[in-house]
């Protein structure tokens, strides 16, 4: 069986996010990038926790695939334990 990594975001913030088709684009944008961070470590580094963390990070806006990329990078280090 394939070691498996679930992330539930319940709450993202994108203040000064006006078109709704940016909030799409940016949701599927970290969607995808986060994915591609998570599944990039070995599952074996990982250690296994079912604990709540608030990602509070302000991260600097720009484009939208910019704004993503941040944001995912943000989640991943703080998923990870701040370790790069």
């Amino acid at each position: 069986m394939a070691d498996r990594i679930e992330l539930r975001i319940d709450h993202l913030v994108l203040d000064g996010v006006a078109e709704p088709h940016q909030v799409t684009e940016i949701t599927e944008a970290v969607h995808a990038e986060l994915t591609r961070l998570l599944t990039a470590a070995p599952a074996g580094r990982w250690a296994p926790a079912r604990r709540r963390r608030a990602v509070g990070r302000a991260v600097v806006t720009g484009r939208p695939g910019q704004l993503a990329t941040a944001i995912a990078q943000s989640v991943h280090q703080a998923v990870r334990g701040g370790a790069e």
